[in-house]
């Protein structure tokens, strides 16, 4: 599916960042980090260029970016994003949102 979304869909296509952010996520799970981490950066760095800070898809790779660089000893970097999608968050969801909670 990403090896057709590529050759048929612009890369800021939401069905082509989708697909690959599915791919990286099972990469990651198969113990494929260093692909994971690769295809999240490229997503996250398409995706802030796309959509607003607050746009749940960008969290979303972000997030899965963050726990990707985790798996991969990439500490630093991890506590980094993870600090920016909770301070997003915090300003932009209530205290209550289950989303910020978990965040």
């Amino acid at each position: 599916v990403v090896e057709i979304e590529a050759t048929a869909l612009p890369e800021t296509h939401p069905s082509r960042l989708a697909s690959q952010h599915t791919l990286a996520i099972t990469y990651e799970a198969n113990g494929q980090v260093k692909e994971a981490v690769e295809i999240l950066e490229q997503v996250v760095e398409i995706r802030k260029t796309t959509l607003p800070e607050t746009h749940p898809d960008r969290l979303a790779s972000q997030y899965a970016l963050a726990i990707a660089y985790e798996a991969n000893g990439q500490v630093k970097e991890a506590v980094e994003i993870l600090e920016q999608a909770v301070e997003i968050k915090a300003t932009t969801l209530p205290e209550t949102h289950p989303d910020r909670l978990v965040s």
